[in-house]
């Protein structure tokens, strides 16, 4: 009962200390707006697309390309401009990153082999995803060309003389039926297929969920446990001004532990707390027992370790003087923005991160 009043008096304590309870709203708030920020965009890669000719291997490749389908992907967004004059604008404004403008006789000087001036390409100065955009845009191409490779080759080639002369009905009912059978075997993957996995998801709609709710490159869970991480070095100062002080002198000496372990925990239960809110606001919540679990042994370990780097300091000064030191180290050496559950199966201890662990074996 003496720990459980000395941990909410502790609390009372802190959160009337204006800096501290500003922190503490910080995370969860920050987490929010981030997280809104994410939702609100799209992020996705621009690209745009004329054809010159009306109608043709041109205006299927931008149709292939602009309409919701496998060949754009979840980098790109492929849109459709009116002419040569509007692609160059979309680029020079940055309003996309580069654009591409099928030329008037595209198929034609395909057919004939001169592939000059066929396609144009607009780029702006910095950009580095002009090399993939190309990639995805010649493989729409291609695969138009490849339908009308196959059924000029049906209505013309020696190898279907047995239908018929070239160009009769005959043939030209096979070379409709081999484009059909071309365009039902693409589709429906039954000739080959390309799988991705990101294998550090648990799951495709969990990593889903993640990369729409906050933005893959913050490490919001690594700045998450760092700030639990200097919460605990905190509390520790803290209980040693509170020990300098005399503050558990007056006590039985049964009860001075349980009370100098519940001043330490004050802090750090708070942050861990509010930490678990940030989880929540910023989208990366997966499970109440999964999240809570991680969280409170985390939050052990790190009260392990304040308390030994306490016993190591001696003085409440000295330890103080060691946080802006945990502030850069955590920052610049430890594995803030790595997950490390993607090497430790079944490890995911308040954001993948062991902070207590890189620092105590300095020691």
């Amino acid at each position: 009962m003496k720990g459980a009043v000395w941990f909410i008096l502790s609390c009372k304590r802190c959160l009337k200390r204006l800096p501290f309870l500003a922190l503490l709203f910080l995370l969860p708030l920050g987490a929010l707006a981030l997280s809104g920020t994410g939702r609100g965009e799209d992020d996705r890669i621009r690209i745009a697309l004329c054809a010159q000719d009306p109608s043709g291997l041109a205006v299927r490749t931008v149709q292939a390309l602009t309409e919701p389908s496998k060949m754009r992907g979840d980098m790109f967004v492929f849109y459709a401009c009116e002419d040569e004059e509007e692609v160059r604008a979309q680029v020079a404004s940055r309003r996309a990153e580069c654009g591409y403008v099928f030329y008037e006789g595209f198929e034609e000087k395909l057919a004939a082999g001169n592939y000059r001036r066929a396609i144009g390409m607009y780029t702006a100065p910095s950009t580095v995803a002009a090399s993939l955009a190309s990639e995805t845009v010649f493989a729409a191409l291609v695969q138009n060309y490849d339908r009308d490779l196959l059924e000029d080759y049906v209505a013309s080639g020696q190898a279907f003389a047995g239908l018929g002369e070239a160009e009769s009905p005959e043939r030209a009912a096979a070379a409709q039926q081999a484009g059909e059978l071309y365009d039902k075997w693409l589709s429906d993957g039954g000739t080959f297929q390309f799988a991705y996995q990101q294998v550090d998801a648990k799951n495709s709609a969990e990593s889903a969920d993640t990369s729409e709710a906050s933005s893959a490159l913050f490490p919001l869970r690594g700045l998450t446990a760092v700030c639990i991480f200097i919460a605990g070095l905190y509390g520790a100062v803290s209980l040693g001004e509170d020990e300098r002080k005399g503050l558990f002198y007056p006590l039985a000496p049964e009860s001075r532990l349980v009370c100098r372990l519940a001043a330490l925990a004050a802090p750090l239960s708070l942050a861990a707390v509010s930490g678990l809110l940030t989880l929540l606001a910023g989208g990366l919540w997966t499970s109440a027992f999964r999240e809570i679990g991680a969280m409170a042994v985390y939050a052990l370990a790190v009260g392990a370790a304040s308390w030994i780097l306490k016993w190591i300091a001696r003085s409440p000064q000295a330890l103080l003087c060691t946080i802006p030191f945990f502030i850069i180290g955590s920052l610049v050496f430890c594995p803030v923005f790595i997950d490390g559950g993607r090497y430790v199966e079944g490890v995911d201890i308040a954001g993948h991160l062991f902070l207590p662990y890189y620092y105590l074996k300095l020691f």
